[in-house]
């Protein structure tokens, strides 16, 4: 599991701790992405990009803003590439998850390597003991 910091929450509200505490409670394997925190990439999602449409806008956020993104992404997960290794990228921002779907089906990351991407609060409900069969479904949709 690898962390995005979201612009908005790192950069503009500083919180970047609060949701590594989290996650250190429910994740065994996490994978800094360098720069981490106030200092991370910016996904290319933000500002209601990701949900932007038209050559020009997919274009830059595919091939500019989240080129770089992914190449932290691939980075944290240097050694784990292997598809039988389910990895998650934790983004706890919507702009930015849709950003995240965009960019691994565009590289087909799911497929060949089995990259997932979602929220902290589905990481907390899938920890959850009660939560049957349990919240994430490692399958692409």
């Amino acid at each position: 599991m690898t962390l995005h910091d979201p612009c908005n929450m790192a950069r503009l509200m500083g919180i970047t701790e609060a949701q590594r505490d989290v996650l250190k409670a429910v994740c065994p394997d996490i994978r800094e992405m360098v720069p981490n925190r106030t200092d991370n990439y910016c996904c290319g999602g933000g500002s209601g990009f990701a949900l932007m449409s038209g050559k020009n806008f997919i274009d830059w956020r595919l091939e500019i803003a989240g080129a770089r993104k992914m190449e932290q992404v691939l980075a944290a997960f240097a050694g784990c590439m292997d598809p039988s290794i389910p990895k998650y990228i934790c983004a706890p921002c919507s702009n930015c998850k849709g950003q995240f779907r965009d960019l691994l089906a565009h590289r087909g990351l799911w497929k060949s390597n089995q990259i997932f991407y979602g929220g902290l609060a589905e990481l907390v409900v899938n920890a959850m003991c009660d939560v049957k069969p349990g919240f994430l479904e490692w399958e692409w949709r």
